[in-house]
C-alpha cells in the first residue's frame, strides 16, 4: 500500500495571515470563581469565536468544540472556558498541583499581551484537574520564564459536557499600558488522548501560542484599576539544622520582606530585604565527564521575576553575559546571604528596562559585594530590537569587573520564503582588574524555525581574557561555528511526522586550529500519531587535547587527537498514558575509549493525587589507562491533595559523591498570595552506612498585602 506524504506548506494553511479580534464585555457582576459558568453572569459575554485545529489536521474543525468568553470589571479580567467533550470519562487529568508540568494532560493555554508590543505577554494555563501554571514570555517566545508565580484565581471542573476552566486575573497582577484599549490574546486547547492542538489565532504549524506576534486582539478595555500599585510581602523563616559530623546544631529565626511598587502601570520597582530562598527546590545532581563547567538553571523567585527583560541577543549556552545564579551562591553552590536587593523592570513607551542592584553579606573568605546589572533595549518597529547591557562586580573575588555590550535582534513572520525568520548580532567586552589582553566577544546568528524546514547558522568569537564575572562562559579563547538543517515532513496515517537532519558545531582556537568538532546526523526521527517518538542519531566527534585531561581522579586521558563515532537510539512513549517512558542508549567512542551510556526516565501518573518518577543515568567507558563508571539516580514522589496543597519529595544519589540527598517540601496556598512552606533536607553519607551527615528543617510563611 502506498502511503501519501503531505508536506506542510504554511502559506497554504488556513488562517496563516489573519488576526482575529474579539470585543470584551464589561460586567457589573463579578463571577464567582467555582468552576460553574453561571448563565446570569456569563450570558452577557459573547464567545470570542471558534478555535481551529492545528494538529493533527491543520485548518480543520476541532474534534470537540471550545467556547471562550471574556468579561472584565475595574478590578479583574475573567475568562470562562467551556471545553466540550462527548467522552468526558476519557479526559486526561493527572496533574493537580500549582505549576505542574501539564504536558501529560488535557489543558488550555492562553497568552495576554497587555502592552500590545507583539513581543511580550503573560502566560496562563489550566488542566481539568485544577492545576494552575503561569509564566512571563518575552522576545516573541524566545524567553519563557515558567517559575514566575502571579496572584490569580482559577478553578476547573469536569462534568457531563466536558470540562470548565474559570479564571480571574487581577489587574494588580498585570502590568499594562494604561492608555491602550486593545490587548493581544491567544488561546490553545490540547485534547491529549488525540494529541490534538486547537488554537484561536494563527492556527498554523509554523506558529506557536508563545509567538506573541501571531496573537489576535481583545478590544473594548477601559477603566482598569491597579490601586496605588503597591505589594508588600513580609515573610518569616525558622530553620533548624544539624551537622552530625561536627556535632553542631543551630536554630535560627529571621524575617524579611519583598516590596513591589508600580511607578507607572507598566514599570515596577522591587525591593528585597534579608532575602531568603528556603523554599527553593535543590538542583538536580549531575556527573561531569567534560573539561568544562556544568550549567544549572536559576530557580529563585526574586531573580526570575521579569528575567526575560535581561536576556541579551541569541547566544545559546556557550555564553550568558548575565547569569543571576552568580548572585547569592558560591561557586560550590553554598548560600551567600543577600542583605538587600533593588530591581526596576518594565516597559516605557518603546523601551524595555531592567536594572538590578544587590548587596551581599560577608561569607567565609568572600567579602560582601555590591553587584549591579542594567539591560535596556528599544523596540524599533515591529521587527527590530536594539539595546545594551552593563554588569559590575565580581561575587567570587575582591577584583573589580565590568562588562558592557550591544545587540540588535530582528524577527519577522514574513522572512525567507515568506516564513518566520530571526537574526541577531552582538558585541561584548569586559574590563577586569589586573587583566590585560583582548577581552571581547562578538557574534551573529540567523534562524529559520519552521515546521517543514528548520535551519540555523551562527558564529561567535570569545577572546582569551573575556571574563563576565556575573555571567556564564564555559570556554574562552575560541571561535565557534554552528549550523543546523532539518526537514520534517508530515505523513498521514499512523505516522504523524518524520525528521531528518544534520547539526555541526566547530570550536577552534583564535588561530583557527580545531579544538572540537561535533557532527550529528539524525538518520531518522519518527513521531507517531499516538504521541510515541523514536529517533536514531549518528555522532562524529573530533577532540584535540593539547594537555592531559583527568576525567576522574584515577583515570587521565592523554593529550592527543581523538576521532570518535557513536550511535544514539532514543524512545519516548506518549505522555497521555498513566505510565510513560523515555529511554536512550549511546554506544561508540569517547575520547579514544569505548563507551556505552544510557538513561531512563519512568513516570507514573495513576491519578491526580499521586505522581512518581524514576530517572537513572549510567556511563561505562573503557580507556587504556583505566575504566570509568558513573551513575546518577533520581526519584520523585509527589502527592497533590488539592491544587493548593502538595507534598513533593525528591531523592537523589550519584556515584561520584556516593551520597543520598533528600528534599521534601510541603506547600500550602491558603489563598493566592498567602503561602506556607515546610521543607526538609537531608544528606546521607554513603550507600554503606546511610547515616545522615546534614539535616535541615525550614518553615517559611509569606503574606501578600496589596494596595
Amino acid at each position: 500500500m502506498i502511503v501519501p506524504i503531505h508536506l506542510a506548506i504554511p502559506w497554504l494553511q488556513v488562517g496563516a495571515d489573519s488576526r482575529p479580534s474579539a470585543n470584551v464585555a464589561r460586567t457589573a457582576i463579578a463571577p464567582r470563581i467555582d468552576g460553574v459558568l453561571e448563565p446570569e453572569v456569563w450570558g452577557s459575554a459573547t464567545s470570542i469565536g471558534p478555535l481551529t485545529q492545528v494538529e493533527p489536521h491543520t485548518g480543520a474543525e476541532p474534534s470537540e468544540r471550545t467556547d471562550v468568553r471574556i468579561l472584565y470589571d475595574s478590578e479583574q479580567i475573567y475568562l470562562g472556558i467551556r471545553c466540550f467533550d462527548r467522552e468526558p470519562e476519557k479526559i486526561v487529568a493527572t496533574q493537580a498541583s500549582r505549576d505542574a508540568e501539564l504536558d501529560p494532560d488535557d489543558r488550555v493555554e492562553l497568552v495576554i499581551d497587555t502592552f500590545l508590543d507583539r513581543r511580550s505577554a503573560f502566560y496562563f494555563q489550566m488542566s481539568p484537574a485544577g492545576s494552575k501554571g503561569d509564566a512571563l514570555i518575552s522576545g516573541d517566545g524566545a524567553d519563557y520564564n515558567k517559575p514566575w508565580d502571579g496572584i490569580w484565581q482559577g478553578v476547573a471542573a469536569i462534568d457531563a459536557e466536558g470540562w470548565v476552566a474559570e479564571i480571574a486575573i487581577p489587574f494588580k497582577t498585570l502590568s499594562f499600558a494604561a492608555d491602550s484599549s486593545t490587548w493581544g490574546f491567544n488561546i490553545n486547547r490540547v485534547i491529549k488522548r488525540r494529541n490534538e492542538f486547537d488554537r484561536w489565532a494563527s492556527p498554523t504549524l509554523d506558529a506557536q501560542v508563545f509567538q506573541i506576534s501571531r496573537a489576535g486582539d481583545l478590544t473594548g478595555l477601559y477603566g482598569m484599576k491597579q490601586g496605588i500599585g503597591l505589594d508588600v510581602v513580609p515573610f518569616g523563616v525558622a530553620t533548624w539544622s544539624k551537622d552530625r559530623v561536627a556535632d553542631d546544631t543551630d536554630l535560627i529565626g529571621h524575617g524579611g520582606a519583598d516590596i513591589f511598587y508600580k511607578l507607572t502601570s507598566n514599570l515596577t520597582a522591587s525591593l528585597t530585604l534579608n532575602t531568603d530562598f528556603a523554599e527553593t527546590e535543590v538542583d538536580e545532581r549531575k556527573v561531569n565527564l567534560t573539561r568544562f563547567p556544568l550549567f544549572f538553571p536559576e530557580k529563585r523567585d526574586f531573580f526570575l521575576e521579569n528575567a526575560g527583560i535581561f536576556k541579551f541577543a541569541d547566544l545559546g549556552s556557550e555564553l550568558i553575559p548575565f547569569f543571576s545564579r552568580r548572585i547569592g551562591l558560591s561557586p560550590t553552590g553554598g548560600e551567600v546571604p543577600i542583605l538587600a536587593g533593588a530591581k526596576l523592570t518594565g516597559r516605557q513607551d518603546d523601551w524595555n528596562i531592567g536594572v538590578l542592584d544587590v548587596q551581599t553579606d560577608d561569607q567565609s573568605a568572600v567579602d560582601g559585594e555590591n553587584l549591579f546589572v542594567a539591560r535596556v533595549s528599544k523596540n524599533v518597529g515591529e521587527q527590530w530590537t536594539v539595546g545594551g547591557i552593563v554588569t559590575r562586580g565580581d561575587p567570587g573575588t575582591d577584583q573589580e569587573n565590568l562588562l558592557y555590550g550591544f545587540d540588535a535582534n530582528w524577527r519577522t513572520n514574513d522572512g525567507f520564503s515568506g516564513r518566520r525568520t530571526t537574526a541577531s548580532v552582538w558585541f561584548l567586552d569586559t574590563d577586569t582588574q589586573g587583566s590585560t589582553g583582548d577581552s571581547s566577544a562578538v557574534g551573529a546568528s540567523v534562524n529559520y524555525p519552521n515546521d517543514l524546514w528548520r535551519w540555523h547558522l551562527g558564529a561567535k568569537q570569545i577572546d582569551d581574557n573575556f571574563h563576565p564575572a556575573l555571567g556564564f562562559v564555559p570556554r574562552t579563547g575560541v571561535r565557534i561555528y554552528d549550523g543546523q538543517l532539518s526537514v520534517n515532513p508530515r505523513i498521514g496515517g499512523e505516522v504523524r511526522q518524520l525528521s531528518f537532519g544534520i547539526t555541526n558545531q566547530l570550536f577552534t582556537d583564535l588561530d583557527d586550529e580545531v579544538e572540537t568538532n561535533a557532527f550529528t546526523a539524525t538518520l531518522i526521527g519518527v513521531e507517531f500519531d499516538s504521541g510515541d517518538e523514536l529517533a536514531l542519531d549518528l555522532d562524529l566527534t573530533r577532540e584535540v587535547l593539547d594537555q592531559p585531561f583527568a576525567i576522574t581522579p584515577s583515570v587521565t586521558v592523554p593529550a592527543d587527537t581523538y576521532d570518535d563515532t557513536g550511535l544514539r537510539l532514543e524512545f519516548e512513549s506518549s505522555l497521555k498514558r498513566p505510565v510513560s517512558l523515555v529511554a536512550a542508549v549511546t554506544a561508540g567512542g569517547f575520547l579514544g575509549g569505548d563507551s556505552v551510556r544510557w538513561s531512563m526516565a519512568l513516570d507514573l501518573r495513576p491519578s491526580s493525587l499521586i505522581n512518581a518518577g524514576l530517572q537513572w543515568e549510567q556511563s561505562n567507558i573503557s580507556f587504556d589507562t583505566g575504566d570509568v563508571e558513573t551513575q546518577v539516580a533520581r526519584l520523585r514522589l509527589n502527592f497533590n491533595f488539592t491544587p493548593d496543597l502538595s507534598w513533593n519529595n525528591f531523592l537523589q544519589w550519584d556515584s561520584e559523591s556516593d551520597e543520598f540527598g533528600l528534599n521534601s517540601r510541603w506547600r500550602w496556598i491558603l489563598t493566592p498570595g498567602q503561602e506556607f512552606f515546610l521543607v526538609f533536607n537531608q544528606i546521607e553519607a554513603n550507600t554503606d552506612s546511610l547515616h545522615p551527615v546534614e539535616q535541615q528543617v525550614a518553615f517559611k510563611a509569606s503574606y501578600t498585602l496589596r494596595f
